[in-house]
């Protein structure tokens, strides 16, 4: 099976797409994807930071602190409760501005803010990784120059990478091909079967070096 990926303005091929879901289960971040927090689901608590752990979250003590400062500001129930694909253009600038928000503290941007936010809403908010999302997903230049890894906190650039993850869910070449991975993992939001098969094509295409 394959995927193309790129919303439509880099249009990349991903193929074997079973394989790479398959092959993530061996990947920390199924951890993550497996763990249920019992913190609350429309609050941002320091304990949160936790599981972000298991994806190569840069946090620190400065990221606790924000959260113990900030957290209780943002309201997650204002939030759509509908997946990704399916928002509309204002419910996605909606979400980037709480991403953005969070992204803002002190000792965050848009990764370890998406990492937190994601298990709160787990069929919204994808893991907007700065190095895969914005260094390599979104840019024209990858792979034939290594990924960026700028720190991103633009609202903007955050409402752009949810628009394009969004185009690539709902495209009608991809639909068919969503709903047989789901068959392979059926407790996967569509947002958590794309942050899998990415990230694993991802460190396919820019390994690690030791």
């Amino acid at each position: 099976m394959q995927l193309v990926l790129g919303a439509k303005s880099l249009d990349r091929v991903v193929l074997d797409v079973e394989q790479l879901l398959l092959a993530y289960r061996a990947d920390d971040g199924y951890s993550y994807l497996e763990f249920s927090p019992s913190s609350p689901v429309d609050q941002i608590v320091p304990e949160d930071l936790a599981v972000t752990l298991l994806v190569n979250s840069r946090v620190t003590g400065q990221c606790f602190k924000s959260i113990l400062e900030r957290g209780a500001s943002v309201d997650l129930r204002q939030l759509t409760s509908k997946p990704l694909e399916t928002t509309t253009a204002e419910e996605r600038t909606a979400t980037a501005a709480v991403i953005a928000t969070v992204a803002s503290w002190p000792g965050f941007a848009s990764s370890t803010a998406t990492k937190v936010l994601h298990k709160k809403r787990p069929a919204l908010i994808p893991i907007l990784d700065n190095q895969a999302i914005f260094g390599a997903y979104m840019n024209p230049s990858w792979p034939g120059r290594k990924s960026l890894q700028d720190s991103v906190k633009d609202q903007r650039r955050i409402e752009d990478a949810l628009q394009w993850i969004a185009t690539d869910l709902a495209r009608p070449e991809n639909v068919a091909v969503w709903a047989e991975l789901q068959m392979i993992e059926p407790k996967r939001s569509l947002i958590q079967l794309f942050d899998s098969i990415w990230w694993m094509y991802f460190r396919k295409m820019e390994p690690l070096r030791g």
